[in-house]
């Protein structure tokens, strides 16, 4: 089994999860001599086995003297905390730490133990998705710092290797279930279509390739079509509605075109009817806008949507909105001496619990203001400080694990005062 690597003198980070297909990687840059360390993410997702994985990696390490990294994950709190499925939130939080060793340590890439069979399932998932000719891709042998060097190797050339070579490695029981849509590719569909197309895996193997070539032939097709029909005004994009009637597969154009825009392949088809009405008439994404005006289509970026959400991580020192900006900082309460403003919040820092959330308010918010012990709804607030029925979609509020902090110009919440045995405070000022 060979290596696909461009070059083997880099520093190279192993994702390692103690699995078959990231054991036989590891003896693999092992046997070959190149230099490499091991990343393990733990997303405590299976009781003990999590912990056992994570000891089977380090062990290996330690006996081989290779450097070993490990990070434990509150993974199921996470996807809870950004609304996403579990495969998402360990994916974001893998590949964030990954990315954070690289910078830390110096590593040149990352390489992982995607496989061929992997490619195929990836490739049928986007396919039964809908993610377009991008999607028949399937997995790039290079993105970024990331490499792959077994993409090219079946699974079924990894169980031989692994027998061969009496390779150790950890049995995830969950790959086995058929609980998330990929188990059910591999497990289930693949499977069933091999009884009618023994060929199969082969046949989507070589598309793949082909789809790979075509796509960059679309890409510079795509981009004659971007610079042919894209005009810059200012912060504005303009389309000419008359050169965009004169091609053929306007839908596709266009959603090439608007898809840096977060417009989706629907609304896109949406946007194209715009040509075909008055002036004024528009279709929103979470921060831009599509107008028919006169002539062209118009992209223009929305100030503020009521749907804006802003983590913030402990070690924030600002953040920009359309509206404002949030100067925030730490300091020692010894000596703290308050400016009453409503243009500043001074919490107790042992209070928060981040990332905290800054986002636009909405109707049924409440909170508890400074020197009450019962709760108020947002909106009575506003409307008791006499808030403009037109300044009421600028106002924000600022929460801590659903509780909110601060209506921001407004009102601090009692629940996060500042007290006594108070040590850290953080300000918040605008």
């Amino acid at each position: 089994m060979v290596l696909k690597l461009e070059q083997l003198q880099l520093n190279y980070l192993l994702a390692v999860s103690g699995g078959m297909d990231s054991m036989i990687l590891c003896d693999l840059f092992l046997k070959q001599n190149l230099k490499f360390s091991v990343a393990h993410c733990n997303f405590q997702l299976r009781g003990e086995d999590s912990l056992l994985d994570e000891q089977f990696v380090r062990s290996w390490c330690n006996k081989h003297a290779i450097r070993f990294f490990v990070q434990r994950f509150d993974t199921n709190k996470y996807a809870i905390q950004h609304n996403q499925s579990i495969q998402v939130a360990a994916r974001e939080l893998r590949y964030a730490y990954f990315n954070k060793l690289i910078e830390d340590e110096k590593f040149d890439a990352i390489a992982t133990a995607h496989h061929q069979d992997d490619n195929i399932e990836t490739t049928l998932f986007h396919f039964f998705r809908g993610t377009g000719i991008k999607g028949l891709t399937g997995i790039p042998y290079k993105n970024e710092s990331i490499v792959r060097p077994i993409l090219h190797v079946k699974r079924s050339e990894i169980l031989s290797y692994t027998k061969e070579h009496n390779i150790a490695y950890r049995q995830d029981i969950s790959n086995l279930k058929q609980d998330y849509t990929r188990n059910k590719i591999r497990l289930s569909i693949i499977p069933n279509l091999e009884e009618n197309f023994p060929t199969l895996k082969q046949n989507i193997a070589h598309n793949i390739e082909r789809f790979n070539q075509v796509y960059l032939i679309y890409q510079q097709q795509i981009e004659t079509y971007k610079k042919m029909l894209i005009e810059k005004r200012g912060k504005d994009f303009y389309i000419p509605i008359l050169k965009l009637k004169l091609l053929q597969a306007q839908e596709t154009i266009l959603y090439e075109i608007l898809k840096p825009f977060e417009f989706s392949y629907q609304q896109a088809c949406q946007v194209l009817q715009l040509t075909e009405r008055q002036s004024g008439t528009h279709i929103d994404t979470a921060q831009y806008r599509a107008i028919r005006h006169r002539n062209f289509i118009v992209i223009t970026e929305l100030e503020s949507t009521a749907s804006e959400q802003i983590l913030i991580t402990a070690d924030a020192t600002h953040i920009v909105t359309a509206d404002f900006t949030l100067q925030i900082k730490q300091v020692d309460a010894a000596g703290f001496k308050l400016n009453p403003s409503i243009l500043e919040c001074h919490v107790d820092a042992n209070e928060l619990e981040y990332p905290l959330l800054l986002r636009k308010w909405r109707q049924g918010d409440y909170m508890y203001p400074f020197g009450m012990t019962k709760k108020k709804k947002v909106a009575r607030i506003m409307i008791d400080a006499k808030i403009p029925l037109h300044e009421k979609e600028h106002i924000w509020v600022l929460e801590s694990n659903q509780k909110i902090i601060w209506i921001i110009g407004l009102k601090t919440d009692n629940r996060f005062r500042i007290k006594s045995q108070t040590q850290t405070i953080v300000s918040f000022s605008i």
